[in-house]
């Protein structure tokens, strides 16, 4: 887990931010704990750096590790036994192209399911977990400054934090067409099965069920290599796939 804290201009208050581009052939449930308990413990940190300066500095890091611990308890277990549709197990027992194809046709999923599903695909059928994520901008911008930190709030307002040589509607340009992916890998010896999502997907601005956001998926048995499909995505031209899996209870939901 990486993690800044970007202090606003005038000093008074800060926006904490954690990224993690990389995740590769874990345990996903000691993966996950490490990473929100570690989350936690500097969330619960700043906050008392504001509320009593002095007495955060008089708790070493300790304190702060074992009260995220105390404030996950049960929340992985209660995550695991999230209930999903059983063909995304069956997706997982086979290797052939044109079941993987039906055994999701017109399947859905949200965060929790997710999460469950990558806990279950470890615990009962030995897949390992990696995640990826790559952000390609648009063009005119290569080599131009960026602000630590931009928020394109709604309407038209942009906020940055640091400086730029972009005007604010450049700025909204950068967050509007930059091409973001994000992708989940279950792994097990040669077999993989890759979820993938896109920041359009997650907007509605991709063509699908009116605009529902959703993954994409593609495996091993689509005639690519993991190593291939990697680097089509980190050049932002990823190898198309027709399969889709609604996302639910995240990102623009359309209106039904």
């Amino acid at each position: 887990m990486n993690t800044k804290k970007i202090y606003d201009e005038n000093g008074v208050g800060a926006t904490r931010v954690f990224y993690d581009d990389k995740v590769e052939k874990v345990n996903p449930i000691l993966h996950y704990k490490a990473y929100e308990i570690n989350k936690r413990a500097i969330i619960f940190k700043d906050l008392l750096q504001v509320q009593s300066p002095f007495l955060a500095s008089k708790l070493d890091d300790s304190f702060y590790i074992n009260r995220a611990k105390e404030d996950i308890v049960g929340f992985f277990e209660d995550m695991g036994k999230t209930p999903f549709h059983k063909n995304f197990i069956e997706l997982l027992q086979t290797t052939k192209k044109k079941d993987q194809i039906k055994l999701l046709k017109g399947m859905s999923l949200n965060p929790n399911q997710l999460m469950a599903l990558i806990m279950k695909a470890y615990k009962d059928h030995d897949y390992l977990y990696s995640k990826y994520s790559f952000e390609n901008l648009p063009k005119g911008v290569e080599g131009k400054k960026l602000p630590k930190l931009i928020e394109h709030n709604k309407g038209t307002q942009i906020r940055k934090v640091g400086s730029t040589e972009l005007k604010d509607g450049e700025l909204k340009n950068v967050i509007e067409h930059r091409k973001v992916i994000v992708s989940h890998f279950f792994e097990k010896e040669d077999n993989w099965h890759c979820f993938f999502l896109t920041y359009n997907s997650i907007a509605g601005k991709e063509n699908h069920n009116g605009g529902q956001p959703h993954f994409h998926y593609i495996s091993s048995s689509f005639g690519i290599s993991k190593e291939d499909f990697i680097e089509s995505m980190r050049s932002g031209n990823y190898k198309s796939t027709s399969v889709h899996i609604d996302l639910l209870e995240y990102g623009n939901q359309p209106n039904k």
